[in-house]
């Protein structure tokens, strides 16, 4: 008796529609490879485990879209790892010459926080979310130096999000140093960012992500 009712209730509970967050599993993983090596990039073989978690996310689930963007960073920074050490299939034309991206802390689609105004979500959403047509559009400039913690973070935050830019090392190109400057106007820090010909002294994230969208928009 007690048998038959174990297998009804597991029954039933195989019926029932799945509440697991596959989504939120991914990202807590996520977060564990971060703790332990916080300069793992997406080509960590512990990324795998990841990319397995985010192919479970349902269709129709609300992050079924943050899932499979991200599923296809953390692949295309896979493929263009293994193309550097072994013989490997053609990568696609938008993956030539491309670095693999480092880990970004977020979905494509930034999450609404506390104090965020309708219009800043939008800005948000858009970073998120460019098409070829909208990243024509944008011009941007990144002056760094090789040791700037915050234009890693930069670097790696664009990378992310698919949004294309320049870099130029002002210790190591002369005439980087020179657009740095006149286009800082007296600034004297690092990252200098130029969104469409306005600076953004440091990697203010969210004025860029306003500039970008008033470019796209524009």
């Amino acid at each position: 008796m007690f048998r038959h009712a174990w297998l009804l209730a597991a029954l039933l509970v195989g019926c029932a529609p799945s509440t697991v967050d596959h989504f939120a599993q991914a990202q807590a993983i996520e977060r564990q490879i971060l703790r332990k090596n916080p300069q793992a990039g997406y080509d960590d073989p512990r990324f795998v485990h990841v990319l397995r978690k985010l192919d479970e996310v349902p269709a129709d689930h609300p992050t079924a879209a943050r899932a499979q963007a991200l599923a296809q960073s953390i692949s295309d920074a896979r493929r263009i790892a293994a193309s550097k050490h072994e013989a490997v299939g053609h990568l696609p034309k938008r993956l030539v010459g491309v670095k693999p991206a480092a880990p970004v802390r977020r979905g494509p689609l930034l999450p609404k926080t506390a104090g965020s105004s309708g219009k800043q979500m939008a800005a948000r959403a858009k970073v998120g979310d460019l098409d070829d047509d909208a990243r024509s559009k944008l011009d941007i400039t990144l002056y760094s130096t090789s040791w700037c913690g915050y234009c890693k973070r930069a670097r790696s935050w664009f990378a992310g999000a698919g949004i294309p830019f320049e870099e130029h090392d002002i210790e190591a190109d002369p005439a980087a140093n020179a657009a740095y400057k006149a286009a800082g106007r007296g600034y004297s820090g690092v990252p200098l960012i130029v969104v469409n010909g306005t600076p953004v002294r440091g990697f203010d994230k969210a004025k860029i992500e306003r500039l970008i969208a008033k470019a796209v928009e524009g």
